[in-house]
């Protein structure tokens, strides 16, 4: 466990030591501000909801983690791949697991951080009402598990290629079509979707939290989805070697 943690350590002080953190931080807080008190125009936001409620927040978060995160994570190998620096990296005594899982703990960093910033709307709006405090306690768990989901699938797709934006794109497109893109695939396949497909779609696995329900399947389904990618990210860098 040593050396994942001092990769994890390093990787989040060479996060924060970039601009594209503290860029990402800016535009996750106030992407999540503007949505949380005016939505999108419709009846979804703070001020319509006529009540204290965290839940608007929750609707909306996840749509710009499926978009900061995957630029959080484009640099984490592919800049590795790209300077050489890889190479140096796999001569220390570490495996390639335990450099993905280094890398993911460091950008898992960055989103507690994230997270934590965000803290400012709880405290307004406790000041103001009495919410469900064991919703936002869910709420929070579940951005926590489904933004690791996101970070751990741009992982994989940094491992991918040499290039930054490439990985970035793509990173994109596989946590926009995991988190809303799913539904939209099932639904031109199937007539009626069979339920079991549907629990794929991490909206759907998302929603028990923003009410704060905490539901062990759910758990259970955004670790695994972190697992899957975590390996395939390890035989991806394990690639180098059958070249």
């Amino acid at each position: 466990m040593k050396p994942i943690w001092t990769l994890a350590r390093r990787e989040m002080a060479a996060t924060f030591d970039s601009p594209i953190a503290y860029i990402a931080g800016v535009v996750f807080l106030v992407a999540t501000g503007l949505l949380f008190f005016f939505g999108l125009g419709g009846s979804d936001d703070y001020f319509t909801a006529r009540e204290a409620t965290l839940r608007p927040l929750f609707d909306y978060a996840p749509w710009v983690l499926a978009v900061i995160l995957p630029a959080v994570t484009m640099r984490l190998l592919a800049e590795e791949k790209k300077s050489g620096t890889l190479e140096l990296l796999v001569t220390m005594p570490v495996t390639d697991l335990q450099i993905v899982l280094g890398k993911l703990l460091g950008a898992v960093g960055f989103l507690v951080v994230a997270l934590l910033l965000t803290l400012v709307f709880p405290a307004l709006v406790l000041s103001i009402g009495h919410p469900d405090l064991g919703a936002i306690a869910g709420g929070y768990i579940g951005l926590l598990l489904v933004g690791t989901a996101f970070l751990s699938l741009g992982v994989m797709t940094s491992t991918w290629t040499h290039n930054q934006i490439v990985a970035f794109i793509v990173g994109l497109l596989l946590c926009a079509f995991f988190w809303t893109g799913t539904d939209a695939l099932l639904k031109t396949l199937f007539e009626q979707p069979p339920p079991a497909l549907q629990l794929l779609n991490f909206q759907t696995q998302f929603s028990d939290f923003a009410r704060g329900v905490l539901d062990l399947r759910s758990v259970l389904y955004f670790v695994s989805v972190t697992a899957v990618a975590v390996v395939a990210s390890t035989y991806s860098l394990q690639s180098r070697h059958w070249k």
